[in-house]
Formats: C-alpha cells, structure tokens, sequence
C-alpha cells in the first residue's frame, strides 16, 4: 500500500516552518493523492474531559465519493505536574481506523524538555499509532510510569528509565505522554463510532464496491456487517471469496448469518465443509453447529466434511458424530474417512470415534 512519507531534514523543516497547501501529510497510509480540489466537510464535534477545546472532526471527499476523515487537534499533554499543548493533524479511513498523521505549521513535535522529535521519532510514533493492539490500550495513565524510579529532579516525560518496562519499546523516547495521549486520541471508540455512524448515512452500491475492492480488512467488514439475506442469496461469490480470504472475525459473521434457506442446498454445504480444515477453530465450531440446525445434512456433505476429521478438537468431533448417526453405510466414504483418523497417531480423539462406530456400526 501507497505510503507518502517525508524523510530527514526535510521532514524535520516541515514540522518548523510549515507546508505548502499541496504537500502530503508526513504519514498517510491510503493509496491516493491529496489534491486542492478534494472538499473538506465539516462532520462533528466531540469534547473530552481533559480537552482544551473540542475536536472536530471533517470528510474529505472528491467530487464522485468519501474518502477520508482528518481533524486539526490542539490538546494538553500532561504528566502530575507540568501540562503541554501539543497540535497535530489525525487521519482516519472511513470505517475510523487510524491512516496516519502529520504536523501542524510552525508547531512540530517535542518532547517534555522541548527537544524536537528526530526523524526517527516521527517514524516510530506512527508506528505506534498504527498498531491498534499497543498495550497502551490496557493501560491507565498512572500506570505508565515506576514511581519508584523517579528522582526529584527527572521531568517525567522525558525519563526514559521510569518509563514501565512493558511500554518502554512502544512509546517514543522521551515522550511517552504525547505516545499515550495520541495513541488514545488515533483509537478513540468516540470517534470510531462518530465516524462509522457517519459512513453509514454515504453508504451506497458505489461506495459498497469500492469497500470490496479496497484490500483493507475494516472496509470488508463493513459491508459484510451489512450484507443482506438477499445479498447472500444473489451474490454467492462474494460471500465466498470473503469467507475464504478474509480475517477470522468476518468468517464467523458470514457463518452465523448465512440464511437458512442458502444452508439448506447440497451444493452449498458442500461448499462451506470443503473449506473445513482452513477456517480457523471458531469459524469450524460455528459451521458444524449451523449443520446440526438445519433439516437435512446431505450424505455427500457427511463424506466431504469427514476428510477434515483430523482438524476437529474433542467438542467438534462430537458434534460431527451427532451428523453422522444413523448414516453409516458398510464400504461408504464416510467409514473409511472415520477409520483413517483413528489410526492418525495426530489425532487425538480418535477413541471418540473408535467408540461410536463399535456401539452405532459394528454387530
């Protein structure tokens, strides 16, 4: 994916003296150029307790379609003692995940002590704000520092040895307050949910197909969020190629929803139990529990799914063996699939189905 980013000195200079109207943000992970023509729309405002002002947050969009999200932030920074105010340009794609950032005209970054950021710490911040899953979302902000490491002379921010061992590879050297408050701000479930309630309201087949197309996971669970039994119905492949390409999340949103007159067709059971073995363990426990609730599980189903016995834990197998009752025919498929995963020395539960063929199959 496209990332503009401005590198050494020159990034560096940005940040002191400002940029041309044109100029791509320091950071900006979505594959298009920012252009002049490109309308900003006022969208809403969000206040926050510790907020010197409220945030507000704009559209950004082309004369055909949305395109992103950005807010101008100016907001304290503060540790026990001292308060900074920091400013700064946050970038969000359409579903509220954090794009990327860039400096604000003769305000760029420092730390606690005013030393400016260094090229390696604009880099390393939007590393950090690009991982959703940083422990500083765990944290509260009196965890962040060893209060015991801290002498009477270190101003906080900029100690590095009081930082918590656990984030000190995360935050920004020297600014591990400005990392925390940014990290939050970038991941806000606020204006996450501002922005996806906005999206929602722009939602149309256009901007549908653009969310499929886009590769990014959020834009394709957006939709599938709000695929229709009708979609499911009249748009087979797309479901499909979902289900076998996406991220376990949306695997277990398309298996819970796919409507019960779909699951009923051979043809599309056969389908969901071929792909058995690559769905992860929730998805696999999903799939088998929709088979027990529909009318008829098909023989050819029984014999596709049973290739993929190996791949099952305890509770799983046992629900395959509530399928497959009453269904074993002597010299079929499905006994000689059953068969060949007991004595797979891989498969642990193998005596599970040693026990149901002798009291279900044999005299």
């Amino acid at each position: 994916m496209k990332s503009f980013k401005l590198v050494g000195l020159a990034l560096l200079w940005l940040g002191l003296v400002g940029k041309e109207h044109n100029q791509n943000p320091l950071f900006f992970e979505l594959p298009l150029q920012i252009e002049d023509s490109f309308e900003r729309i006022e969208m809403a405002e969000l206040m926050e307790e510790g907020f010197i002002e409220p945030i507000s947050l704009a559209l950004i969009r082309d004369s055909e379609r949305p395109l992103f999200y950005e807010s101008t932030i100016r907001t304290t920074v503060c540790d026990d003692e001292i308060c900074e105010i920091m400013y700064i340009k946050l970038y969000w794609d359409l579903v509220g995940d954090y794009v990327g950032y860039d400096t604000v005209a003769m305000h760029p970054l420092t730390k606690f002590d005013h030393e400016p950021f260094t090229e390696n710490d604009y880099s390393k911040l939007h590393e950090l704000l690009s991982n959703d899953g940083s422990i500083l979302k765990f944290k509260q902000k009196s965890e962040l520092i060893d209060k015991e490491k801290i002498k009477a002379s270190d101003v906080v921010d900029g100690t590095t040895g009081a930082t918590a061992l656990e984030i000190k590879d995360e935050v920004v050297e020297g600014a591990l307050y400005s990392s925390y408050t940014l990290w939050h701000l970038s991941h806000s479930g606020k204006i996450k949910n501002m922005i996806n309630d906005h999206t929602e309201k722009l939602y149309n087949s256009l901007l549908k197909e653009d969310f499929i197309t886009s590769g990014r996971t959020g834009y394709k669970y957006f939709v599938i969020q709000r695929l229709t039994d009708q979609d499911y119905i009249s748009d087979t492949d797309l479901w499909t190629d979902l289900l076998i390409n996406d991220i376990p999340l949306a695997k277990k949103k398309i298996l819970s929803s796919l409507p019960d007159i779909l699951l009923d067709k051979e043809s599309v059971q056969l389908e969901l139990v071929t792909l058995f073995s690559s769905l992860d363990v929730n998805s696999r426990t999903i799939l088998l529990n929709r088979l027990q609730r529909v009318p008829i599980v098909y023989q050819a189903t029984l014999e596709e799914l049973s290739k993929s016995i190996s791949f099952m834990n305890k509770n799983q197998t046992n629900v395959f063996l509530s399928l497959v009752e009453g269904k074993l025919f002597e010299g079929d498929v499905l006994v000689t699939n059953m068969k060949n995963a007991i004595i797979n020395s891989k498969f642990v539960y193998g005596y599970l189905i040693e026990d149901f063929i002798r009291i279900n199959y044999e005299d």
